[in-house]
């Protein structure tokens, strides 16, 4: 397939489509990269505190049992808005090919913050029974339906506002955006478990934070709002390129880069949900850490994993994409035993230090480089599809059952966390495999659009 670079210019090295797209100014470059970079802070800060709350809170509030029955069931409904996912990620990445991005994250945005305030205002069992967990089972699928595309979609929108040799770094602004929403639910956890007796944030301490994500929602719209659409996808609309059924075509033509970009994901994602949400029950419920303790070592591990995301996209920008995901994917393989064992010390310093650095290298070392990478390696009206489908099917399948696989582990080996070790290592040997069959990407240029004759008219 040819590409045009210019009147009169054709290039064949390039999948992504035609060169010469001007990105636009440096103050709409500055734009879409905070307004991407801040709807996935209120995705990142509600998922967050859905996952500290199936940990912390809904085992009795909504399930009336703190014991293994309880911690289960929470985790299951955590488990479930990754059900929800890939749904709403192919959705609205079929809108974001077709009709742009501005306007589709507008919508994924609301979705997510709106479920996640309702949330925050449900009655527990004890006032409505059954209804309780049902109720909160579909906030969290339509939570789930809005996040599945919310961060596809802002990597997107940052890849294609990216400017030269820079882009692994500037994806990597809305990866750390992604460490800000944690460490800013997570914070407010930690206060709110610190300052409250038990009964009061059981009562009601818990759902101050969801509710607070009204508050962030209009702060995030506020950005968005002055986001123009990217040049990238104005230039395929003006060529006639956009296709009618982006997620089918991608499927159909990019199925050999789809396979080893989930399997990517298979290994990074189990990473940060097994660190971010099962961590936080098993030091504190079947080792004796204090909670408070817990969620400060989390809370450092994920302002560390800011920087460690930008410092990653600079060093991935400099060498390429492979040598940063596959060192990240090795250290996965060599750190899963020693992490638990120093949770198994339950010495709360020591404990942070398996935090850290399960959260700022596997997930530092991943979290923007692969957005880049698979920005680089999909067509600009494939390309919200493209990284939506390697992401989110993995992020139902291993991500968001982590915390509940590795709770049924621990519990069929009376307390031990070995079985999860494993499971890790094995998850990340798959995420080695995944990473060398994928091509470097690093002389790519995704600020392009393919030839009219490698679309569909709309």
């Amino acid at each position: 397939m040819e590409f045009q670079d210019g009147p009169g210019e054709r290039s064949t090295g390039d999948p992504a489509g035609l060169a010469g797209v001007d990105p636009g100014s440096r103050e709409q470059r500055r734009r879409a990269v905070v307004g991407s970079s801040v709807g996935t802070v209120i995705e990142w800060y509600d998922f967050t505190l859905y996952g500290l709350a199936a940990a912390l809170v809904f085992a009795p509030s909504f399930f009336g049992d703190s014991g293994l029955a309880g911690t289960l069931g929470a985790f299951a409904t955590f488990a479930v808005g990754f059900g929800a996912r890939p749904i709403g990620g192919l959705l609205f990445a079929h809108a974001g090919d077709r009709l742009g991005r501005k306007g589709t994250l507008l919508v994924t945005l609301l979705t997510m913050g709106l479920s996640s305030t309702l949330i925050g205002l449900l009655p527990t069992a004890d006032s409505i029974g059954l209804w309780a967990p049902v109720l909160l089972i579909v906030l969290r699928v339509a939570q789930g339906a809005g996040a599945g595309a919310e961060f596809a979609g802002a990597m997107t929108m940052a890849s294609e506002s990216a400017h030269g040799r820079n882009r692994a770094f500037t994806a990597g602004f809305p990866g750390a955006a992604v460490y800000v929403g944690m460490a800013l639910a997570t914070t407010t956890f930690a206060v709110l478990t610190a300052v409250l007796s038990e009964e009061a944030f059981l009562s009601w301490g818990w759902r101050v934070p969801f509710v607070a994500s009204a508050l962030i929602v209009v702060w995030a719209l506020h950005f968005r709002l002055r986001v123009q659409e990217t040049p990238a996808f104005r230039a395929a609309e003006g060529a006639g390129v956009v296709r009618r059924a982006p997620v089918v075509e991608a499927v159909r033509s990019h199925w050999r880069v789809l396979l080893p970009g989930m399997a990517l994901f298979v290994f990074a994602l189990p990473w940060v949900y097994v660190v971010q949400t099962f961590s936080v029950s098993y030091t504190t419920r079947t080792l004796a850490v204090e909670p408070s303790h817990a969620l400060i070592g989390l809370i450092v591990a994920e302002v560390l994993t800011i920087p460690a995301t930008l410092v990653a996209g600079r060093i991935a920008d400099r060498v390429g994409r492979r040598p940063v995901l596959t060192a990240a994917a090795l250290f996965g393989v060599v750190f899963a035993f020693p992490m638990f064992a120093l949770y198994r010390t339950e010495n709360s310093v020591l404990v942070a230090v398996g935090l850290v650095l399960g959260l700022a290298v596997v997930q530092g070392g991943t979290i923007g480089v692969s957005a880049a990478m698979l920005a680089e390696l999909f067509p600009t009206s494939l390309r919200w599809s493209g990284i939506a489908i390697s992401r989110e099917i993995p992020a139902a399948l291993v991500g968001g059952t982590a915390p509940l696989v590795a709770t049924w582990f621990v519990s069929v080996s009376g307390g031990s966390p070995w079985l999860v070790a494993g499971y890790l290592v094995v998850l990340s040997l798959v995420g080695v495999v995944g990473v060398r069959a994928l091509p470097e990407t690093l002389e790519r240029d995704v600020r392009v659009v393919e030839r009219e004759s490698g679309g569909v008219r709309s």
